[in-house]
């Protein structure tokens, strides 16, 4: 092997959605929060389930489920919303 061979990691958050492991970096990641009140937003998007606040600020959340046109399930205790920045904007994913 070559000394100049670089190994390079990425962390990443991995989370199931419909059977598949996906994985967002970890870096791009603000927090993790359990469920809460969302509160809905008229004449959005399907895949926008709507707003919630977080410590003072808006967050706009999405449901990764009827964005990728999964099936949607019932919600449970053990779904998050993972707050991500994407390009400088905040948004939640559920």
């Amino acid at each position: 092997m070559a000394l100049d061979t670089m190994v390079t990691e990425k962390q990443l958050v991995v989370f199931d959605l419909s059977a598949e492991a996906y994985g967002v970096d970890i870096g791009s990641v603000r927090e993790i929060i359990s469920m809460q009140d969302i509160t809905k937003v008229p004449e959005t998007p399907a895949f926008v389930e709507g707003i919630i606040d977080l410590r003072g600020k808006v967050i706009p959340v999405v449901d990764l489920r009827k964005k990728f046109g999964l099936p949607e399930v019932e919600r449970d205790k053990d779904n998050r919303i993972v707050v991500v920045d994407i390009a400088g904007q905040d948004i939640g994913v559920v």
